[in-house]
């Protein structure tokens, strides 16, 4: 089968790879698979676990074409849910399977999905609704990160997003979806803002042109926001999301940092502020993601820009990667 291969890094090639042997697991014709803002890391040599050689891709949906398992026969529509978690150690007992010491993910211990075939156990597979796309079916993974990121919102919430692409972006959307009552997100790029602005959301800031705090706790009637989500890696959002913060509330934190942050702490201690960090999801927030796409709840489709051959891989990355206008590129491994 052809898979895209990271051989080095800023270096993939689309190439002929071992069919993989599905034993007792389900084997996927994969039909849609994400770039991820995590697989421009990897590509470029940043990730701190994903190291080539390795096939990239996390974010995927396919078509069952065999399966070991009852619950799955051929043709079946599935998306993949991309951790494997033990169940036996300590943190996977407390309910946390997501921080599993020996979790495995696609490209470390268990294989990309950028590939024509995929194997995945039976129990990390989601059954997409006959109505909804491949392409829709590969967003759930995406969206169960922004569900985990927007846990602490409530009905009646202020909140601001910082970091308006992908992630970001679908952050916004649940947050309303949760009900809350406001929400900002700034973002550098106008691509970003122009799409957020035609999803509905209200205030939409460019951090360059515009005193992003000075905005936001204007817009929030002085006391700042109930929950802060930092979507973007930039050095001074972790400094924004403190100033945006409302007393007793919360900064969400989703980006890996490119390097040590230095930062003034005392809008914590001051205004008692949690900062918490978010790393990918849970089954159940997974579970909550596939509804919301699944039952079209929270139409992804908007959020696509655009669907390419594998073999256009090396072409897409090398274009995200010199800033080119998209919001989620997906690959068709059928193409």
């Amino acid at each position: 089968m052809k898979a895209a291969v990271l051989e080095t890094p800023r270096h993939v090639s689309v190439v002929e790879v071992p069919d993989p042997d599905a034993g007792d697991d389900v084997l996927l014709r994969m039909r849609a698979v994400g770039l991820c803002g995590s697989d421009l890391h990897t590509w470029a040599g940043h990730h701190p676990f994903r190291k080539p050689p390795v096939v990239l891709g996390h974010e995927g949906a396919g078509e069952v074409v065999s399966s070991g398992d009852p619950r799955f026969r051929a043709g079946d529509r599935v998306a993949v849910m991309p951790a494997l978690s033990c169940w036996e150690c300590t943190r996977c007992e407390a309910g946390n399977p997501h921080l599993c010491r020996h979790k495995r993910v696609p490209g470390l211990g268990w294989a990309g999905m950028l590939s024509e075939y995929f194997v995945a156990p039976a129990r990390v597979l989601v059954p997409l609704h006959d109505d909804i796309g491949f392409d829709e079916g590969a967003m759930i993974e995406p969206v169960a990160v922004g569900w985990r990121a927007t846990s602490g919102v409530r009905a009646g919430d202020a909140v601001a997003v910082l970091g308006g692409g992908a992630i970001g972006s679908l952050a916004a959307a649940v947050s309303r979806h949760r009900g809350a009552r406001m929400v900002m997100v700034s973002d550098v790029k106008q691509h970003n803002r122009e799409f957020l602005a035609s999803q509905g959301v209200k205030l939409v800031v460019d951090p360059i042109a515009s005193d992003l705090v000075s905005v936001g706790v204007e817009a929030s009637g002085g006391d700042g926001f109930d929950v802060v989500v930092v979507a973007s890696g930039h050095p001074s959002c972790l400094a924004e999301a403190l100033a945006l913060c409302r007393p007793r509330g919360q900064v969400l934190l989703l980006p890996m940092f490119g390097g040590a942050l230095s930062v003034d702490l005392n809008p914590v201690v001051l205004k008692e502020v949690t900062v918490q960090g978010s790393t990918i999801y849970t089954p159940a927030d997974f579970a909550a993601a596939a509804r919301l796409v699944n039952t079209r709840a929270l139409d992804v489709r908007p959020f696509i820009s655009a669907v390419v051959p594998l073999g256009q891989v090396p072409e897409v990355l090398l274009a995200i990667d010199a800033g080119a206008d998209h919001l989620k590129t997906q690959i068709d491994p059928t193409r």
